[in-house]
């Protein structure tokens, strides 16, 4: 704010100038020799938890991501050289429902340095909101199927179930540093009115689509078939990793032909060579989605990664 009286501008005096630059150096002086305050030591666990971390946290606290950009939480292994980044952090955001299986190893390793609060990003989801069930591709004689032990993990792929990771996130680093506690609000406050506008530009783009059937490569997208209105009919691999039975094969080519599904999708983290044979088999086109679980650690890359995946499906469910 301009403080000086509003006269037409003229060369400061000779003695004037002395006593401007005097007062610079007074005022440009640190009153003390303490260093500020070091910065909220936050870590993450991968991606997504990053990038809704960082925003929340903007410049007010140090973000570190403890898998690296091209490694995925279901493929990570636990190292010894992990053990700093997690002795440094105040908090440690992760997704939970059981997608980082080595976390209890991690928190185990770290015992005994500082103490560290876990975020859960899911907590407080109601049944309502988590998704225990998967569609499954019966096989001829089969009795009963295993539709698996617990809710499906993949909840940052619906927009809302972020910006209530947002809360989650938001809650923590207030009460860790309540000093910039009305700037952390704000932060979210942004980053929540970020994620309901890309839910809204989704919902919008996909409604002439309501109710197109897909495959993809695994049960990563059912939250987000959920909210956007698309037809799930079945997955290439039921288990990560683990290729699928002929039997199984045939059943699912079958289904694809009798439900006329509009595309099969891959993932960008596994090979496209199955997916590319069951598309020359049934004549249907094979693209790619991102579970956005492995990427650039850029605060931005979450929202990036959804509008690419909304762009594909475009390209593709219109055809």
């Amino acid at each position: 704010m301009n403080l000086l009286p509003h006269w037409p501008w003229q060369p400061p005096s000779h003695r004037l100038l002395i006593l401007l630059v005097a007062a610079w150096g007074i005022f440009s002086t640190p009153l003390s020799s303490a260093e500020p305050a070091p910065k909220l030591k936050v870590l993450t666990s991968f991606l997504p938890m990053y990038c809704l971390t960082a925003q929340v946290a903007g410049d007010l606290a140090e973000v570190e991501n403890l898998l690296p950009a091209n490694v995925g939480p279901h493929d990570y292994q636990f190292a010894p050289r992990d053990v700093r980044k997690l002795s440094s952090a105040q908090i440690f955001v992760v997704n939970g429902l059981g997608i980082e299986d080595w976390l209890a190893k991690a928190l185990k390793a770290a015992k005994g340095t500082k103490p560290m609060t876990v975020v859960e990003a899911t907590a407080g989801l109601t049944k309502a909101d988590l998704i225990t069930s998967v569609p499954h591709i019966h096989l001829p004689g089969e009795r009963g199927h295993d539709h698996g032990t617990g809710p499906n993990p993949h909840t940052w792929l619906d927009p809302r179930l972020a910006a209530h990771a947002v809360t989650n996130i938001l809650v923590a680093l207030q009460k860790a540093d309540q000093k910039n506690a009305a700037a952390y609000a704000m932060n979210a406050a942004q980053a929540v009115a970020r994620l309901h506008q890309l839910d809204e530009e989704i919902g919008l783009a996909l409604g002439p689509y309501h109710g197109s059937r897909i495959v993809t490569y695994h049960h990563a997208f059912p939250y987000f078939t959920r909210r956007y209105g698309l037809a799930l009919i079945g997955v290439i691999e039921e288990v990560p990793n683990v290729e699928p039975s002929p039997k199984y094969l045939a059943a699912l080519l079958k289904v694809i032909r009798e439900k006329e599904v509009k595309a099969i999708f891959t993932e960008p983290q596994f090979s496209a060579k199955l997916a590319q044979r069951i598309s020359r088999d049934t004549k249907v086109p094979v693209a790619e989605l991102d579970t956005l679980e492995t990427g650039p650690l850029k605060p931005t890359a979450y929202e990036e990664g959804l509008r690419r995946n909304l762009n594909m499906l475009l390209k593709h469910l219109g055809k």
